[in-house]
Order: structure tokens, then C-alpha cells, then sequence
């Protein structure tokens, strides 16, 4: 159940498109991944910035 609140949260779909059956379960899965996988990208730019000094 929590995937879908991420999904929401995250601006993609709206709450009212998930009530409505606008988006299916696969969508949201797909986002999701989409999510985790933006979330990695910037952990590992944001270690590999601080390795390197820099500061964001």
C-alpha cells in the first residue's frame, strides 16, 4: 500500500487518478522503481561530489 502513497507524493499521479482506476498497479510498480532508481542516482552523485570535496 505504501507504494502507491509514494507514487502520489511524488507528483506523478494524483490521488484522485488512483481512486478513478486512471493508473493500474503496473503503473505505480513503475514509477516506484522509477523513484528508487532517481534516489540512487543522487546518493551515489552525492558521495562521489563529497569523495572528489565538492559540496552541493
Amino acid at each position: 500500500m505504501i507504494i502507491i502513497y509514494r507514487a502520489i507524493d511524488s507528483g506523478m499521479v494524483s490521488y484522485l487518478d488512483v481512486k478513478q482506476g486512471a493508473v493500474s498497479l503496473a503503473d505505480i510498480v513503475g514509477i516506484v522503481h522509477y523513484l528508487d532508481m532517481k534516489s540512487d542516482i543522487e546518493y551515489a552523485n552525492m558521495h562521489h561530489d563529497m569523495e572528489k570535496g565538492g559540496h552541493k
